[in-house]
């Protein structure tokens, strides 16, 4: 298969990157474009494939094209080469733009599959949340899978469910680093190197999440094995509790949610 990544960004450059080091494809089939020339071949020198000329060259020898631009440029984009995307799969990570959007700007014959992949597949760990459109085959959402599953893994979820996986997946991890970053600075506070501060608040957060991977056991139980009454972590915990923590983290993911509602209304 030959794939065109339209924008040669963070994530699509790590899409790329992952797709090549498991060995699902090499550099010379996949071709990218990006905003302009310089941005392209910067991105294709930088990640070993083919630099294109356009967006309508990328597409033209592509079975499979990755939309990675920004969500205000999507629709542009799409419709601008719709002609070149007849008959193939189109793969968008595009946030809160509705597969029904996409089908408009595209054209007939297009199959569209929304994807919300985060961050951390540029480390090869990511979480992947899946969305085939209707007009998917049972190939593409293969296609789609061994793709993502280059660089984390993937699970399949309803269209309706992307703006929630959207704010807990996709902007979750900013709000886990606030996290890690007010963690790091009481240490700071109390006295630690801020390099050491940055390391231990960097494993407390990796230790919660391999918990929760490794051990199957709930937060809310785990945080009962670590908490003893009276002790130090019960003493912190109160202190989370009663500034109202836990309401403005999923405040948090309601807004961001709300944000991409909003985004896809507009689209």
């Amino acid at each position: 298969m030959n794939y065109a990544v339209l924008g040669g960004g963070r994530m699509g450059g790590a899409l790329i990157r992952g797709m090549i080091a498991s060995g699902m494809t090499s550099g010379e089939r996949i071709t990218v474009s990006s905003k302009t020339p310089e941005s392209t071949a910067k991105a294709a020198s930088l990640l070993g494939i083919v630099a294109a000329s356009s967006n309508a060259a990328a597409v033209s020898t592509a079975d499979v094209v990755f939309l990675c631009v920004k969500p205000v440029q999507s629709l542009e984009v799409l419709h601008a080469i719709s002609k070149e995307l007849t008959g193939k799969l189109v793969i968008s990570i595009v946030a809160g733009i509705r597969s029904k959007a996409l089908h408009e700007a595209a054209g007939e014959g297009v199959r569209i599959i929304r994807t919300m992949p985060n961050t951390a597949v540029r480390l090869r760990k990511g979480i992947t949340a899946i969305a085939p459109d209707t007009s998917a085959t049972p190939e593409d959402l293969e296609i789609a899978r061994q793709i993502f599953s280059s660089v984390g893994s993937a699970i399949e979820v309803r269209e309706e469910d992307l703006d929630t996986v959207t704010a807990v997946s996709g902007s979750g991890p900013a709000f886990a680093l606030l996290m890690l970053e007010s963690l790091a600075q009481g240490a700071v506070d109390g006295g630690l190197d801020p390099e050491h501060a940055k390391t231990f608040a960097t494993g407390a957060l990796a230790a919660a999440a391999a918990l929760v991977h490794e051990t199957g056991e709930t937060p809310l139980a785990l945080r009962a094995e670590i908490t003893s009454p009276a002790g130090t972590t019960a003493a912190g915990l109160g202190v989370l509790e009663e500034s109202g923590f836990p309401q403005a983290v999923r405040g948090a993911v309601r807004a961001a949610r709300n944000r991409s509602i909003e985004l896809s209304s507009n689209s």
